[in-house]
């Protein structure tokens, strides 16, 4: 008998249509290994009796910090929450389909909020949307998420600026704790989740309550769960009762100074049993909900604060200096067109990386001037090194 565990994304789209993800590899041998692909509808990951409620009247005001990210040209529907006046928190595959036409669209998302009067929403789209360059200001662990191991589920979170501060009635602040301190939380039933779930009451938000963290669960244990995944110290299992259109929803604890952030919930870790011989599958039990699966606020709380303050680029002439900067000192390898894509990302991220910085890939202006000074100190370098000081005819005569 052996063990298969499965990575399951929580986004909702409509109509409803099958989602593949790859099946984590569990070797047999050092020789022999199991792989499969699955493909069906995403279930509800309900534990035991199913706990979710609404909103109870002490967190009453977390309905205007969290809302529905919709994409109405793709149909999609994720959570996301509050960090800022003007930007949210989301799953990165909410915004980033691996599917190519779901690429092309962000400029189509809106973020809609609850305004307090029954049904009635305000919404934003995404910054930068009006001349299609949303990505510019979105910093996300993942553009394309991994569906075989390494699986990087502890990349999926993206940081969002939107077009307009509609987060006015306040925001999440985030904390980075480790695993322990996570675990002794959950035992003193102060951590939680919010999040719009497909099948939860047409579509209002629900409240699950005193959710478990730990990192065994169904007879899995760290030790082999954390070498199918990246980044496993970032990673975050729970039980927290969630369904479709949660992914991208906020985990939080309680503090007195109130709910803050701790994870942003992706998906659900799953299991089932397969019976092989000779090297064949002959037998399947069937699929079994093992935890969901969330991103620590270790990996992107820092980036809220960057975001926040980053002066992004927004012509096409100093996107070209940037390229061209960015191509000079050996990053970029794409063209000079001034349009910011996944290459001129990742030569950013890769500058970022070379001086010790947060990895961010925003093209922001204080990039363009650090790029500016180094080929300035280059230039002035090469001018020194290439001169000669004329002759004193005095000094030639007396060498004569």
């Amino acid at each position: 008998m052996l063990s298969m565990a499965f990575f399951t994304l929580l986004f909702f789209t409509k109509p409803a249509h099958s989602v593949s993800f790859n099946g984590i590899l569990i070797p047999l041998t050092d020789q022999q290994v199991v792989t499969e692909q699955r493909d069906l509808l995403i279930p509800v990951a309900v534990f035991g009796k199913d706990q979710r409620q609404r909103l109870p009247l002490r967190y009453k005001k977390l309905d205007r910090q969290i809302g529905l990210l919709h994409n109405p040209r793709t149909n999609t529907l994720c959570t996301a929450f509050c960090v800022g006046p003007d930007m949210i928190a989301t799953a990165s595959h909410c915004l980033y389909s691996n599917k190519r036409r779901n690429r092309l669209y962000l400029s189509s998302f809106l973020f809609k909020l609850k305004t307090g009067t029954k049904n009635a929403r305000i919404y934003s789209k995404l910054a930068g949307n009006r001349t299609r360059q949303s990505r510019r200001y979105i910093v996300t662990g993942t553009s394309k998420l991994s569906r075989k191991p390494p699986i990087g589920a502890a990349r999926d979170w993206a940081v969002v600026r939107l077009e307009r501060p509609i987060c006015n009635k306040g925001w999440f602040n985030s904390i980075d704790l480790d695993h322990q301190k996570l675990e002794e939380a959950a035992r003193n039933k102060k951590l939680f989740q919010v999040a719009y779930h497909m099948d939860y009451k047409n579509w209002q938000i629900a409240y699950s309550r005193s959710c478990s963290i730990n990192r065994n669960y169904g007879g899995l244990t760290w030790s082999n769960i954390k070498k199918h995944f990246a980044l496993p110290k970032s990673l975050i299992l729970h039980q927290c009762d969630t369904g479709e259109a949660s992914s991208g929803s906020p985990l939080l604890m309680d503090t007195k100074q109130g709910p803050v952030v701790i994870g942003i919930n992706v998906g659900t870790y799953q299991q089932r049993e397969l019976t092989v011989k000779n090297g064949r599958v002959i037998g399947r039990t069937k699929y079994k909900t093992i935890a969901n699966t969330a991103v620590s606020a270790k990996a992107f709380s820092r980036k809220i604060d960057i975001l926040k303050k980053a002066n992004v680029i927004s012509n096409k002439s100093d996107m070209k200096l940037l390229q061209a900067d960015l191509r000079q000192q050996g990053f970029y390898k794409g063209r000079i067109d001034g349009i910011y894509g996944s290459r001129t990302e990742r030569a950013i991220k890769a500058f970022e990386r070379g001086g010790n910085q947060p990895e961010t890939g925003l093209a922001t202006t204080a990039i363009l001037l650090e790029l500016d000074k180094i080929r300035t100190d280059r230039v002035s370098i090469e001018t020194s090194a290439g001169y000669k000081a004329p002759i004193n005819p005095s000094d030639q005569n007396q060498k004569n």
